[in-house]
Parts: C-alpha cells; structure tokens; sequence
C-alpha cells in the first residue's frame, strides 16, 4: 500500500490522523441517505477539501472499474494514501460502524411497518431525493471531464453508450466494461503519449 510520504496532493488539506479519518468518514457516511457518490464528492471536495475534483474523478473511475461498492473502494483508497493500512481499516470502519447499526435497526422496523402507507409514501420521497443527489453528482463530474485528455467528443460517446447500454437495455456492466473501457483507455493512453511527445 502507498505510504503518507510518498503521496502528493494539490489538495489544500488532508486529514490530521486516523481518528481524524474515522470520525470523518462516520459523518460523510450518516449523510449518504441514497446518494453516496454525491455526498462523498462534496464531502471530500468542497468541505474537507482532502482531494481535488480531477482527484476525486481518478479515484471515482478507479473504484468504478474494480469489484464491489465503489463508495467503500474510494473510502478505503483515500485512507490508504494518507496513513497506509492504517488509515484504510480507520476509513473503512468509519463508513460502516454507525450505517451497519442503523441499518439493522431499519430493517427491523421496516419488517413491522412495511405495509403502512406513510412507510411507503416516505420511501418514495426519499428514492426522489436521493436520485436528486446523484443527478447533481454527476453534473459536477461531467464539468470536469471536459478537459480530460480523451477529448469531449469521445468521452460523450462513451458516456452515450454507457447509459444506452446498461442503463436503458440492462446489460450487466460486466459485458460492457471491456467493450465501452477498454478501447477509451488505449485511445487516453494514446492522447497522453501524443500530448508528451508535443511537449518535448
């Protein structure tokens, strides 16, 4: 794992220790209703300013492409990069302590009540909200990428296909990840090569 020393950051602040972490990542955590991307780009850009955008969209498409919950995989890399295994078990175990807790708590209570019709009618408030959270997220990411260096017109395209394939016909992002992914990160691969060469 990557040691505090050799991170750099253009980030203003970072944490000042893994209780920092911990107490941290507990309160992004118990403001992530339905929206954890959303909250933990605000959380860690805007707030604590730990990261910057282009670094929280490196570490959001890193987490995206590996298995399993992106907002814990990002958690867990943000800790790792500033206090080692430490600070990623400190990250992790903020993000699950207390949602685990009200979690099962929920769930109890949701067994009792599920068939009420304020149970119900609070649910679909909250599924509004929390799509809400997630449409600002990813306006805030797209102003970011235009300056990515695989160009607007290509990165649209991919964002295009994305959203026709896996989000209109539900193809498992499985099949479309190496289709969609693969073929974008050996044309940004190409663009940054041909970028440094220009450069020199």
């Amino acid at each position: 794992m990557t040691s505090t020393a050799k991170y750099k950051t253009s980030a203003p602040n970072k944490p000042k220790s893994c209780w920092d972490l911990f107490c941290s990542f507990t309160l992004m955590a118990m403001q992530a209703f339905g929206g954890s991307t959303a909250i933990a780009q605000q959380f860690l850009v805007d707030q604590k300013k730990w990261l910057t955008q282009s670094e929280f969209l490196d570490l959001l498409t890193v987490s995206q492409v590996l298995p399993g919950p992106n907002i814990m995989i990002l958690t867990i890399m943000v800790g790792d990069r500033h206090f080692g295994w430490r600070g990623a078990l400190a990250s992790f175990l903020g993000m699950i302590t207390l949602p685990a807790t009200l979690m099962l708590s929920v769930f109890v209570f949701y067994q009792q009540y599920a068939e009420n019709k304020w149970v119900s009618d609070a649910l679909v408030g909250m599924a509004a909200s929390a799509s809400g959270m997630v449409a600002g997220a990813a306006m805030k990411l797209l102003y970011n990428c235009k300056e990515n260096t695989i160009t607007p017109p290509v990165w649209i395209f991919g964002l295009v296909i994305t959203f026709i394939t896996v989000g209109v016909l539900k193809i498992s992002m499985v099949y479309i990840l190496p289709i969609v992914g693969i073929p974008l990160s050996f044309w940004a691969w190409y663009r940054f090569i041909k970028e440094r060469s220009a450069r020199s």
